[in-house]
């Protein structure tokens, strides 16, 4: 008897399924033919040391990364990717200390080019669904901006992630940063510089 009464509810959660799958491939093909602007959108954090990937030294040598401890030395960036449209496009702003809403709403306002809708994807982190970020809605709706919550734990469907990836293991050559303002520089560059190699690909 437990297994039909449980039915329907796994019957509707298939159907919101199956919606959220048509509203998504639907929302992606506007993007691709320009009739909105789709942003893959999230955060991501750089301590002093990185984690370490290849590398070179000379024959019979270890190559030493010295070690920096991240306490009150973190670096933290926001960043929107579009890969469809007119051109392949990367927002971001870094920030010498922890995101809060605040900078989520702030940043979410400077995405909608008024030239056409702006849809946002995100996943369902704290401060992307906080109650600043709800009030934030009416305002963000005016500007022409809607945010589409991916399900849970599912990175794989954010394309920023890939992103965040190419940043942190090829744009950083240096793997330890001393200063916490040389990390901050290091990371803007590291996101300029993948920015720059998008606007060649126009």
């Amino acid at each position: 008897m437990a297994a039909h009464q449980d039915e329907p509810d796994a019957q509707a959660a298939c159907r919101r399924g199956d919606a959220r799958q048509a509203s998504a491939g639907h929302t992606q093909k506007k993007a691709r033919a320009s009739r909105i602007d789709l942003f893959f959108l999230d955060e991501c954090g750089f301590s002093p040391t990185q984690p370490t990937g290849y590398s070179w030294s000379p024959h019979g040598q270890r190559r030493l990364v010295a070690y920096e401890a991240p306490k009150g030395r973190r670096v933290n960036a926001i960043a929107a990717y579009r890969p469809s449209g007119d051109a392949p496009t990367l927002r971001f702003q870094v920030y010498p200390r922890t995101l809060t809403s605040g900078d989520v709403v702030a940043f979410l306002a400077t995405l909608p080019s008024g030239e056409r809708p702006c849809v946002v994807v995100l996943d369902n982190a704290g401060i992307h669904i906080s109650k600043q970020v709800r009030r934030a809605l009416p305002s963000l709706h005016r500007l022409g901006l809607s945010l589409f919550y991916l399900p849970a734990y599912a990175p794989e469907l954010n394309d920023v992630e890939a992103v965040f990836g190419v940043i942190k293991g090829y744009e950083l050559p240096e793997r330890s940063y001393v200063t916490l303002q040389g990390l901050l520089v290091a990371v803007r560059h590291a996101f300029l510089r993948y920015r720059r190699r998008l606007n060649r690909k126009r």
